[in-house]
């Protein structure tokens, strides 16, 4: 693991993370409200930091780290301590072997007085980044209080509570959601070039952490913006030039993606599939790739097949490990998890019936991420295990999609005298108010 270090610098180190991160969320959360004065989220932000922070506490207290988090954690620290080793400069960037995530642990690492705990500090604190981000692009599109509900449920997700201390990709992968989120929106309302740069930063995250899960995001992406741009085409022409571009970029695109998706990756992908639903190298351990997890073998010889065999992975990746599948303790402490997830599921469903013609159209900027990242986890997933761990980036988008969907379900139009315009954002919700659902 990490170089010993004192028991007080420890403690300080740690202490001093604590406050950096909790004075970096403050500071974020101070300017997005310059535009955005009603998004009143301090105490559930401040409510989820806590009870990360707790939960490094009581597991450490438990024991029950080794079990729970797996052996990745370990291969990823010591992947940073051989960069930390490294002068500044020298395989940090570009970073070869080294994953976007490695190259930060290291960083911490060189720092001198940051322990494990407080990585995982700095973890939580990426991935609360990435939910302020998301909150404010529900903000946008739903309103005040379609943001405080979407961080409300945020904060008390279970699967993310742990999977956010985790010293793995999950942390980064959130911020990139919510960064490809927040620039959606911009983009979605103004046809601001701007929000593709932004959503350009969290693109460049996601790849340089989980590349295919990644370039799976930049797809969302370009669906968002030639969505936007058709939209817009009925009061403008602005959003032209957007759907020329994407049509050049695909005739462009076109002959990798499909190099990248025949011939030895099928192989690959399908290798790896085989073995996963064999429980090759899972020992049966039910830990947390045990056996029990071992999901159904699919065909993944052509493309054609991977299309036919996408709804059974989909089914696996939402909804698996069944609450009654369950081996061992670690695997009944993460049901809390699939259980808060069906809720998400069955609500998001309800609210996008009730929203039924205009679901995109509300909330396209958190959809199409989501979507395109439930497809690239879909293809990918290994075991049921993997797929909870897979599944939260899910549940944190939906959840906020779920929130703004709400909102509209919840409001109806007023007549023409009765509106009143709110400023900012509420003006799309002016002149509604709520009706039983």
């Amino acid at each position: 693991m990490l170089p010993t270090i004192p028991a007080s610098n420890a403690s300080e180190g740690l202490l001093l993370t604590i406050i950096a991160v909790s004075v970096i969320l403050l500071a974020v959360v101070k300017r997005l409200q310059r535009r955005r004065p009603q998004l009143q989220i301090g105490l559930p932000l401040a409510v989820a930091l806590g009870i990360r922070l707790l939960s490094i506490i009581a597991i450490n207290a438990t024991g029950l780290g080794a079990s729970l988090r797996g052996g990745d954690e370990t291969t990823f620290l010591q992947f940073a301590q051989q960069l930390a080793a490294q002068p500044l400069g020298h395989g940090y960037f570009p970073h070869g072997p080294y994953q976007l995530m490695t190259v930060l642990f290291a960083l911490e690492i060189k720092v001198g007085f940051m322990n494990v705990s407080a990585i995982r500090v700095v973890q939580i604190g990426i991935s609360l980044l990435g939910f302020v981000f998301m909150v404010a692009a529900a903000y946008d599109l739903g309103g005040a209080r379609a943001s405080r509900t979407a961080m409300w449920l945020l904060a008390f997700d279970p699967a993310s509570i742990f999977f956010n201390s985790e010293i793995h990709k999950e942390p980064n992968m959130e911020l990139a959601a919510g960064i490809v989120a927040f620039g959606g929106v911009w983009f979605w309302k103004r046809l601001d070039i701007r929000g593709i740069l932004i959503c350009a930063i969290g693109i460049f995250i996601a790849v340089e952490t989980r590349g295919y899960a990644g370039w799976f995001m930049a797809s969302g992406v370009v669906l968002l913006v030639l969505h936007a741009s058709i939209r817009n085409m009925r009061y403008s022409s602005k959003g032209l030039p957007f759907i020329y571009a994407i049509i050049v970029a695909g005739f462009v695109a076109a002959p990798t993606v499909l190099a990248a998706t025949g011939g030895k990756n099928l192989k690959i992908l399908q290798a790896s599939q085989a073995a996963n639903a064999a429980g090759i190298g899972q020992g049966g351990t039910g830990g947390a790739n045990g056996s029990n997890l071992a999901l159904e073998s699919v065909n993944y010889s052509s493309r054609g097949a991977i299309i036919s065999s996408l709804p059974t992975k989909i089914r696996e990746l939402m909804l698996m490990p069944y609450p009654w599948q369950l081996h061992d303790s670690s695997q009944m402490f993460g049901s809390f998890g699939t259980l808060y997830a069906y809720m998400v599921i069955v609500l998001l469903i309800r609210f996008m019936w009730l929203n039924r013609g205009d679901v995109f159209g509300r909330a396209g900027p958190l959809l199409y991420p989501m979507f395109l990242e439930m497809v690239a986890y879909s293809l990918t997933v290994g075991n049921a295990g993997t797929g909870f761990r897979y599944r939260t980036h899910l549940v944190t988008l939906g959840i906020c999609a779920m929130a703004v969907l709400r909102e509209h379900a919840r409001t109806r139009k007023l007549p023409p005298e009765a509106e009143i315009a709110a400023p900012g954002v509420e003006t799309e919700l002016a002149g509604t108010v709520p009706v039983a659902i």
